[in-house]
C-alpha cells in the first residue's frame, strides 16, 4: 500500500501522471484512489493530487501519513510536506513558478524557505524541465517525475504496468512513444545519480 501526493500547479500534467499511475495499479489488480484539489481555477493555478495505491477507503491522505511527495514546483512541495510521515521520501523539480500574488505584490519567491522545509525529509532533487526539453518534448516533463518516482524505489507497480498505463493514455501513438522515452529518461537520471 502507497500513498503519494502530487503537488505542482496547472498545465503541469499531474492529473494525467495521477491516471496513468492509477491505471497502472489497476494493470495489476491493485485497488487505486485518486482525489484532486486546485487553487486558482486557471493554469499556473496551484493543485495537489491524492492517489493512494492499495486497500484504502478513503483516497484523502490523513495529514503526516503520505509516503512520498512528487513535487512538480518547489514552493508547491514545500506547501504540502504536512501530508508527508516523518520516513517519506520527497522527489522534487527544482521549477519554480511565481503565482499571481507574488507577482503583483512584487515579493521575493522564498527559495530558502521552501529548501529549508524539504530538507527535514529524505529528499532528491532534479531538473525534469531540463531532461523533458533533452527528450524532444517539454510537455512530457509528468513523465519525467514519473520516471524519477519508480527510479527512487517508491512505487509498488511495475516498470512495464507504467509503460502500458503510458501507451494507453495516449492516442497518438508516436506522443505515448515519447512520453514512454521521458518516463525512461527520468528513471536514467536517478540510476545515473544525475538527481542531486
Amino acid at each position: 500500500m502507497t500513498s503519494i501526493v502530487l503537488a505542482g500547479v496547472g498545465g503541469q500534467g499531474i492529473i494525467t501522471l495521477g491516471k496513468i499511475l492509477g491505471e497502472a495499479a489497476i494493470l495489476e489488480g491493485k485497488k487505486a484512489l485518486m482525489t484532486e484539489i486546485h487553487g486558482m481555477a486557471q493554469r499556473g493555478g496551484r493543485i495537489s493530487v491524492d492517489l493512494r495505491i492499495g486497500d484504502y477507503e478513503s483516497a484523502i491522505i490523513p495529514n503526516g501519513s503520505a509516503d512520498a511527495i512528487l513535487g512538480f514546483e518547489l514552493m508547491e512541495t514545500a506547501r504540502n510536506t504536512f501530508k508527508l510521515k516523518s520516513s517519506g521520501v520527497i522527489v522534487a523539480n527544482r521549477r519554480m513558478i511565481h503565482p499571481m500574488p507574488l507577482i503583483m505584490k512584487v515579493q521575493e519567491y522564498p527559495e530558502k524557505e521552501s529548501e529549508e522545509i524539504i530538507s527535514r525529509f529524505k529528499h532528491y532533487y532534479l531538473n525534469a524541465d531540463e531532461v523533458a526539453i533533452s527528450v524532444g518534448e517539454k510537455r512530457s516533463l509528468n513523465m519525467v517525475m514519473l520516471g524519477a518516482l519508480y527510479g527512487v524505489g517508491i512505487l509498488d507497480v511495475s516498470e512495464e504496468s507504467l509503460r502500458q498505463a503510458i501507451m494507453a493514455s495516449f492516442s497518438n501513438t508516436k506522443v505515448g512513444e515519447i512520453n514512454v522515452k521521458a518516463f525512461e529518461a527520468g528513471i536514467a537520471t536517478v540510476n545515473e545519480e544525475k538527481i542531486l
